[in-house]
């Protein structure tokens, strides 16, 4: 009863927290009715997603007992002895092979969202730091750059989840390995997240200050990278009530957009930042700059366009129009936009999705007995907590 308690205090689902643990549900359940513990190895996760210390989550498992056959399994089941690779060839191929996991943990999330990619990125991030605890100083740079690497991805898994604590430390994380790995790029698209990572608490100077440091971190950005700093950048002059610098940098984000539609990275970083994509993100501008009936025109004319694997986003943009909507006075099509983007965030388990859609409920209070609008109540209101 205790772990459910914090649970809830945390803000998570059960659903949410199993996703980020890389558990089903029903292990949750189990924890919480005290029928099981939770395996020593996956403590300290737990821990930080309940925001509490290991030391306070063992004293809300005090009450569990954990049978000494079923311990002792768990125990058999981790590996007992670090990954050690001395042969250089072979960290290369490893390395390789992990990289190129990297890339379907991409398209996973994109297509399925944070719920499916993070128990996975997670994974891979402990097989690195046990390489990481046994490299020579030939083999480790390239270890720590895929580091740096999956730390970011599981910063963006987190903040779309809603684990702000979490997706803080793995980008501070990220940014350490990136600067032991000398790697400008990488350093860049850390402190573009940051930036991202700032925009919910309306600090325009923040955001603009974070983007302009990604731009000066690496000579040599790429064209999608380019794109996403841009578009970025529009977002903090929106918050800033800048109109015309933030459609300027929309505009200038088209000259670099991305024509990727596959999902997977393979083409850099920023390379989800199509045209679609940044005339999405025009109209969330126009939404931010207190323009709702120009964000909807655009919203309703460039989503049919934003490719079909980044579900995650159409989620995230379903949202905002239904914001848009819904400030503007039109309480139907914004429960119907709404009912979507609920949907799809319980779908793939996304926060940034489901906070946007509360926030609508909250608008649309007083419309309880249009017929639309009482359908999304009820789908919101059997939401998993």
């Amino acid at each position: 009863m205790r772990l459910a308690q914090r649970r809830k205090a945390a803000g998570h689902s059960q659903e949410n927290l199993a996703a980020l643990l890389g558990v089903d549900r029903s292990t949750v359940v189990r924890w919480e009715a005290a029928d099981t513990a939770p395996q020593p190895w996956l403590r300290p996760k737990l821990a930080a997603a309940l925001r509490i210390s290991v030391h306070e989550l063992d004293g809300l498992l005090d009450d569990i007992s954990e049978p000494t056959e079923r311990r002792d399994a768990i125990s058999d089941a981790r590996p007992s002895m670090p990954i050690r690779l001395s042969d250089g060839p072979r960290l290369d191929a490893v390395v390789e092979h992990l990289r190129e996991q990297w890339h379907l943990l991409v398209k996973t999330d994109n297509l399925l969202g944070p719920r499916h990619a993070l128990s996975g990125v997670l994974g891979q991030l402990e097989t690195i730091n046990e390489l990481l605890a046994t490299a020579d100083i030939a083999g480790r740079p390239q270890v720590v750059r895929l580091a740096a690497q999956y730390a970011e991805s599981a910063s963006w898994l987190y903040e779309d989840s809603g684990g702000t604590a979490e997706a803080r430390h793995w980008s501070g994380r990220a940014l350490e390995w990136a600067i032991e790995a000398n790697d400008p790029l990488m350093t860049s698209w850390v402190l573009f997240r940051r930036s991202q990572q700032a925009v919910p608490s309306g600090n325009a100077a923040q955001v603009l200050g974070l983007a302009g440091a990604a731009r000066r971190a690496a000579t040599d950005l790429l064209p999608p990278m380019r794109a996403a700093l841009d578009q970025q950048e529009a977002q903090g002059f929106a918050l800033d009530g800048d109109e015309s610098a933030a459609h300027r940098k929309l505009d200038a984000a088209h000259t670099w957009a991305a024509t990727d539609a596959a999902g997977d990275a393979r083409t850099g970083h920023g390379s989800f930042c199509t045209a679609s994509y940044i005339e999405v993100q025009r109209a969330g501008c126009w939404l931010t700059l207190g323009k709702p009936e120009r964000a909807i025109s655009l919203y309703e004319a460039t989503l049919p366009g934003l490719p079909d694997v980044y579900r995650r986003d159409r989620g995230v943009a379903l949202g905002r129009l239904a914001s848009a909507y819904a400030v503007s006075g039109e309480p139907e099509p914004a429960a119907m936009k709404a009912t979507e983007a609920l949907s799809i965030g319980q779908e793939v388990g996304s926060e940034r999705t489901l906070r946007l859609v509360r926030a609508v409920s909250k608008t649309l209070s007083g419309y309880r007995q249009l017929p639309a609008v009482s359908q999304f109540m009820r789908e919101l209101a059997a939401e998993p907590r």
